[in-house]
């Protein structure tokens, strides 16, 4: 029997009359709403208003809301440069109050004669020196090249020969900026100028991420990177992004964080969290600070698994990043140390691109505290959340009003508005055969039979079931023994 929405079932006027309704049979995949947001730190300058979202549609727009040489800045800059179609949106959070501005100096001695380069988190600035320039001169120099352009994470001044550089924002993120004279061959100390460099006062107090937690707590983003990776805000951040990935939650994200340091340190920083719902990515002596790595990746990966979530992220450029020189980059066995503490990997090419190898989940044990490689490539919880999404709302559009029957009922025979546990497990089926013609799964035949539809027997309004997949594979590597004949 076929049921009308719109037609009386007692109208007795002579006529025809027709409903238009849509059918989602055979409906592909449904879009999927990837939206981003960045986590940064702002500066006074900054016209935004703290804890309020901004959506970015312009690199320039970090500029006039966190302020120049900010956090803020910095990451909507990089994301900008790695992915400038995705919806993104930032929020920041100021200074905390009880924060300490982390202190460098570069003491001057000696002298040379020519074009003298100062590299602070990858920007170049350079000033003139001359034979007969004392360090105290030089250091004066430096100070009025490094305070020309705004940008610069730092305020510059001078007293004898020493320059002393304190950071703009308050926090460990004064501890993370690179500083540097030397980035190609071109650039030389000329003579006996020399220039040492030495942070006298540490930063710290970090801004506290749950106060921007509990502002989109309610607010759907797929892909979020934070600026901050001390242990309290990972803990908060990480139990956050699992509360949003459960069935009651509906709210699927993941979020993306930098480390900078040794191989040791960045150890530690990966074996903070066990999250699969978070990936980090770390570099020993980096020219880019961890927030712009964390908004680099972060741009990548919302782009590319928007795209298809089922495909590696290997040989992805990160965009806007230089790597580490050769000597600061880790060795392969290092790498691979990094990729069992939860440290996504990379590569660093000839002209110095950072590229992609494997981005990986902080997720290492099971709940039982066993070694588990379930949720360890992106690419599960990125094509879980898709699956998840579109089967959902089709599901949700296919069965709006839909009576819930036994299968064979009678009911289930003569009514369209009447579905069954076998009914909707053929939807499952046929929605299981879109996401293999998408490479998204395999196995369709087994996992489809081993799915389970049932009433619940205690709720005569209840479906209960068990779908079951198998995500793809990825060529990631090839091993093998090549043989000759002897």
């Amino acid at each position: 029997m076929i049921t009308l929405n719109e037609i009386p079932y007692d109208w007795r006027v002579k006529g025809t009359y027709i409903e238009v309704r849509p059918t989602y049979v055979r409906k592909g995949l449904v879009p999927f709403p990837a939206k981003g947001i960045l986590f940064v730190q702002k500066l006074a300058s900054g016209s935004a208003v703290a804890k309020q979202k901004y959506e970015i549609t312009r690199p320039e727009d970090g500029t006039a809301l966190f302020g120049h040489g900010s956090v803020g800045q910095q990451m909507v800059r990089t994301f900008k440069k790695g992915n400038k179609t995705s919806r993104v949106f930032a929020i920041a959070l100021d200074d905390d109050p009880a924060g300490v501005k982390g202190v460098w100096t570069l003491t001057f001695s000696g002298a040379g004669a020519g074009t003298i380069p100062i590299y602070i988190q990858g920007r170049r600035v350079r000033y003139k020196a001359t034979s007969v320039m004392t360090p105290t001169q030089h250091a004066a120099a430096a100070v009025l090249a490094i305070n020309a352009d705004p940008d610069m994470p730092f305020v510059a001044t001078s007293a004898v020969a020493v320059v002393t550089l304190t950071a703009k924002h308050a926090g460990e993120v004064g501890n993370q900026i690179d500083i540097r004279f030397r980035k190609s061959i071109e650039d030389v100390l000329p003579g006996t100028l020399a220039i040492a460099v030495a942070q006298t006062t540490p930063g710290s107090g970090n801004p506290d991420v749950q106060d921007i937690l509990d502002v989109i707590a309610n607010e759907w983003y797929t892909d979020i990177a934070m600026a901050w990776d001390d242990a309290a805000n990972l803990e908060v951040f990480t139990e956050d992004m699992a509360e949003r990935y459960k069935a009651m939650g509906k709210k699927d994200a993941h979020g993306y964080v930098g480390h900078r340091g040794t191989y040791g340190e960045l150890g530690t920083k990966g074996n903070l969290t066990n999250s699969p719902f978070l990936s980090p990515i770390g570099a020993k002596k980096a020219f880019q600070a961890p927030w712009e790595w964390a908004a680099a990746l972060c741009a990548a990966c919302m782009f590319n698994l928007t795209n298809d979530p089922a495909r590696q992220m290997g040989a992805v450029p990160l965009v806007g990043l230089d790597a580490p020189d050769d000597v600061d980059c880790f060795e392969e066995t290092e790498r691979n140390l990094l990729l069992f503490q939860g440290i996504s990997d990379w590569a660093r090419l000839d002209d110095g691109t950072v590229v992609l190898q494997r981005v990986i989940t902080a997720y290492k044990k099971s709940i039982l505290n066993v070694d588990d490689d379930a949720w360890l490539d992106i690419m599960v919880p990125k094509t879980m959340t898709r699956i998840r999404y579109d089967w959902s709302a089709y599901f949700t559009l296919l069965y709006p009003r839909h009576k819930l029957a036994p299968d064979d009922s009678i009911a289930a025979h003569n009514n369209d508005h009447v579905v069954t546990p076998k009914k909707a497990h053929g939807s499952w089926a046929a929605r299981c055969q879109l996401y293999a013609r998408q490479a998204w799964i395999i196995d369709v035949s087994r996992t489809v039979d081993e799915s389970a539809f049932e009433l619940d027997e205690n709720n005569k309004n209840r479906l209960v079931t068990q779908p079951r997949v198998n995500i793809i594979g990825n060529l990631i590597q090839m091993f093998g023994a090549l043989e000759f004949e002897a």
